[in-house]
């Protein structure tokens, strides 16, 4: 077996491009045997697009091969500008070469680069079923959700000395017909206190609101539950939003946005994205609401604000999903509300400076 590294392209299709095609094709294998659907997954350009801006994140993939074969990926995202004490890290291998040391191999591979390039921390994602709390599970300290110890994933990486540090619960929801959502839209519009006005925009942030923005996505890095991990605030301007605008373009990314104005201000932003390469599905990303605004039912405005919308944007979509820590249950209890049910549950695992022996 034959390990390397390598430089993402810089064009879409380039050397190099099919290793993202093999990473989203190998997601979709593992989510279609967990699940039996892939709308979770994400598509190989928009994965890709997220490490065009270097002066953000840089990607690096480091393939397995034999005998010219991939049969296995893991690939390092490296933020840039904060949060440089750690490497965000996937590993995916097909099933029919799994239980062969692949997984692991890559995984040593991957934290000797993290090591070499000064990054202690270790974060790593993996699916998994929704389980109840009990006998032969494990949770994060926050949050009452769950994961599976005996799975895959969990195993490997607590014999790797990883913590799980929080538990997504990963949702879908079948959308509605359109009067039903025009209605819940304009019942949340009359309920909300006066002196607050909604915002809309579709793809790019307009000028006029890129430093609201900003400071929007700065607090949603601190604000949004973390659970007991050792991620920090991350550096947000108005250059930033921009450049991240370009690359969900250039991903193929379309994304519907409502906010909400207050004295002249932003104080609250959610949004919704669309992969045109997977054109039913929906994924509902941050939402926001400044603490001072709490308790007014702004998130619920402008959730059912931007629902209302998505037709019209884009006609072909049938079904949104999301993805909530479990100590959230603000916005579980609102996406509940919506029409949101689990599907999924997602574990959030971290190893920092120090442990590497096994659990």
């Amino acid at each position: 077996m034959l390990i390397s590294r390598q430089e993402p392209p810089a064009d879409e299709g380039g050397p190099g491009y099919e290793l993202y095609e093999f990473d989203a094709r190998e997601w979709d294998a593992v989510l279609e045997d967990l699940f039996g659907t892939s709308l979770l997954g994400q598509s190989a350009r928009r994965r890709w697009a997220e490490g065009l801006e270097p002066s953000i994140t840089t990607h690096l993939l480091v393939p397995a091969r034999e005998d010219g074969e991939l049969v296995g990926l893991a690939l390092l995202e490296l933020p840039q500008r904060d949060n440089t004490h750690l490497a965000f890290v996937s590993i995916v291998v097909p099933a029919a070469h799994r239980g062969r040391g692949i997984g692991a191999a890559l995984f040593d591979e991957a934290a000797a680069i993290a090591e070499a390039d000064g990054r202690p921390n270790l974060e790593i994602w993996t699916w998994d079923a929704l389980v109840e709390p009990g006998p032969g599970t494990i949770s994060a300290r926050q949050g009452d959700g769950a994961i599976d110890a005996a799975a895959p994933g969990a195993r490997f990486l607590l014999k790797c000395g990883f913590q799980l540090v929080q538990v997504d619960t990963m949702s879908g929801w079948e959308l509605p017909p359109q009067a039903e959502l025009d209605a819940t839209a304009a019942e949340a519009s009359a309920a909300t206190p006066d002196g607050y006005r909604l915002v809309h925009w579709r793809g790019d942030t307009p000028e006029r609101w890129l430093d609201d923005a900003a400071l929007l996505q700065a607090a949603m890095s601190t604000d949004a539950p973390t659970g007991d991990s050792d991620l920090r605030a991350e550096v947000v301007d108005a250059d930033r939003i921009r450049a991240v605008d370009l690359g969900r373009r250039i991903g193929g990314l379309d994304q519907l946005v409502t906010a909400v104005e207050h004295d002249g201000t932003l104080v609250a932003i959610t949004r919704l994205v669309h992969d045109g390469e997977r054109p039913q599905v929906g994924d509902q990303w941050d939402t926001l609401v400044l603490g001072p605004h709490r308790g007014n039912g702004l998130g619920w405005l402008m959730k059912t604000a931007n629902h209302a919308a998505i037709r019209a944007a884009w006609p072909e979509v049938t079904t949104l999903v999301t993805g909530n820590a479990s100590e959230n249950r603000w916005m579980l209890a609102i996406n509940r509300r919506l029409g949101y049910r689990p599907i999924a549950a997602s574990g959030w695992f971290e190893r920092r400076a120090g442990d590497d022996g096994a659990q």
